[in-house]
C-alpha cells in the first residue's frame, strides 16, 4: 500500500481496497498538512465504490506536499503527500521536492506523444478555475418591419404558427421587409422545447461514486458476458407454514421468505460445483466454500456482501448474518473485503410486489437468481386446482462458465430444497 524511496520523505499513495478498483475518492484528512503523524493512525478517509475506509499512515514524521482534496478522484497508486522527518523542512531543492518533480515529469512522459496532459482534477488551485465564457455577441439588429397592425408573414408561416403554438408577434422575421418565413417559426419552435428541457433538467445532481461504478459494471458484464435465463415457479406453501411455527417458537430473528432461499441456493451450490465458479484469465476457478452474495439496496446504489461458507450455517444462523451485514452496509460500515469472493449472487424485489424480474450478473460471478414475491395462485394439484402461495425464481447464468442442462438441474435443487423446508 505503500512505498519508501529513503529515509527523508515517505510517500503517501492512494491505496487499492479491492481488486477491481482504479480510482478511489478522497473524502477528508484526518490530519492536516504540517501536522505531526504516528505510523498506524489514521490519516484519511478513502471511499470506494461500495464503502468509506480509514487509511492509516505509513510512518512517523510530518505530513507535508498534500496534493489531493476532499471529493478528489485519484488513480490507484498515485502519490497524494509525502511524511517527512520533523527536522526535514521540505524547500525546493530537497529531496522530496525532487520526487515531486520527477512524479511530474514521468506523467508528461506516459501521456501520448510525450505531451503535458491536461492538469489532472487534483489539486484544485486558484490557477486551475477557467474563466466564465465571455456573453454572446448581440444579435444584428433585425430588419425594419413594417406597422400595418398585422404581423407580416409568408402562408407556410401562419400555418406552422398554428401547428407548433408560435405567437408570429414574437417571432424576429428574416423575410422580404422583415416578414415571418417558415424557417423563422421553425427556430422559434426550437428554442422554445430547448427551453423547457432546460428547465426540466434543473434539478440533476452530480453522479454518486456507487452509482457511477455500478454503471460501469454493469455495462461491462451485459457487454462481455452471454446472459441466459431460465424460470421456475416454486411452491412456498410448506415455506410460509415453517415461519409461521418459528414465529410461534418466539424465534428470533424471525427467518424472512429470503432466509430460506439463501438456504436453498447455499445447499444447491455445495451439490453443483460448475454454478461454484468464477471465470478469469486463467480459465475456470471452481471454489471449495460456498460464499454466497446477497445484493442489498442503499439510497445511492446497490451492493453485494457476501456470507461466508453459508451452506454450512443454520437458517438461524443465516438470518442472523444477512441481517448483521444490512446493518453495516446501511451505516457505510462494510469493508472491501466484504464484497469479494463470492461465486453467485441473490437479488430479492419481492418485498416490493415485483413477480418477476431478470437481473444482471455481478462479474466475475457464475450467476445471479432473481426473485420475486410468494403470493397465492390457483393451481393443479393432482386431479384439482388449489390455491397456494407460488413465487418466481429467474436465473440469470453465464454461457461461458455453464450451460442450461447444469443451470436447469442447480434451479431444480433449489426448487426442492424450498418445498422441503
Amino acid at each position: 500500500m505503500f512505498e519508501v524511496e529513503d529515509a527523508m520523505a515517505v510517500d503517501v499513495i492512494m491505496p487499492a481496497m479491492g481488486a477491481t478498483q482504479e480510482t478511489g475518492r478522497l473524502v477528508r484528512w484526518l490530519k492536516q498538512e504540517g501536522a505531526s503523524v504516528v505510523e498506524g493512525e489514521a490519516l484519511m478517509e478513502v471511499e470506494t465504490d461500495k464503502s468509506v475506509v480509514e487509511v492509516e499512515a505509513p510512518a512517523t514524521g510530518v505530513l507535508a506536499h498534500v496534493a489531493a482534496s476532499p471529493g478528489d478522484d485519484v488513480p490507484v497508486g498515485q502519490v497524494i503527500a509525502l511524511i517527512v522527518r520533523p527536522d526535514e523542512v521540505p524547500s525546493p531543492s530537497s529531496e522530496a521536492s525532487r520526487k515531486r518533480r520527477r512524479l511530474a515529469s514521468a506523467r508528461r512522459d506516459s501521456s501520448p506523444g510525450g505531451e503535458t496532459p491536461a492538469p489532472p482534477p487534483w489539486p484544485r488551485e486558484a490557477s486551475d478555475r477557467r474563466p466564465k465564457k465571455p456573453a454572446a455577441r448581440a444579435a444584428a439588429a433585425p430588419a425594419p418591419r413594417r406597422t400595418t397592425g398585422r404581423t407580416p408573414a409568408s402562408p407556410a408561416a401562419r400555418r406552422l404558427a398554428v401547428e407548433r403554438g408560435v405567437d408570429l408577434a414574437r417571432v424576429t422575421g428574416t423575410g422580404p421587409e422583415g416578414a415571418v418565413v417558415a424557417r423563422d417559426v421553425l427556430s422559434a419552435a426550437s428554442e422554445a422545447s430547448t427551453a423547457v428541457a432546460s428547465d426540466a433538467a434543473s434539478g440533476s445532481v452530480p453522479l454518486h461514486r456507487m452509482r457511477h461504478v455500478i454503471g460501469e459494471r454493469m455495462t461491462q458484464s451485459k457487454r462481455t458476458a452471454p446472459h441466459f435465463y431460465l424460470n421456475m415457479d416454486v411452491d412456498m406453501t410448506g415455506v410460509e407454514a415453517r415461519r409461521s411455527e418459528l414465529r410461534q417458537q418466539g424465534v428470533r430473528p424471525a427467518p424472512s421468505i429470503n432466509d430460506f432461499v439463501l438456504r436453498a441456493v447455499s445447499r444447491a451450490l455445495s451439490e453443483s460445483p460448475a454454478m461454484n465458479a468464477v471465470l478469469t484469465d486463467r480459465g475456470l476457478e471452481r471454489f471449495t466454500e460456498v460464499n454466497l452474495g446477497v445484493a442489498m439496496a442503499l439510497e445511492d446504489g446497490l451492493v453485494a456482501p457476501v456470507i461466508r461458507n453459508a451452506d454450512r450455517l443454520g437458517l438461524r444462523e443465516l438470518a442472523r448474518r444477512s441481517r448483521e451485514l444490512a446493518s453495516r452496509a446501511r451505516s457505510g460500515k462494510l469493508e472491501p473485503a466484504d464484497c469479494e469472493g463470492g461465486a453467485f449472487t441473490v437479488s430479492n424485489l419481492g418485498m416490493f410486489g415485483v413477480d418477476s424480474f431478470a437481473a444482471i450478473i455481478n462479474p466475475p460471478q457464475s450467476g445471479i437468481l432473481a426473485v420475486g414475491r410468494a403470493a397465492p395462485r390457483v393451481v393443479p394439484r393432482g386431479q384439482d386446482i388449489a390455491v397456494r402461495s407460488m413465487m418466481t425464481l429467474t436465473l440469470s447464468a453465464d454461457h461461458r462458465v455453464v450451460d442450461g442442462a447444469i443451470g436447469a438441474r442447480f434451479l431444480q435443487r433449489v426448487k426442492q430444497h424450498l418445498e422441503e423446508p
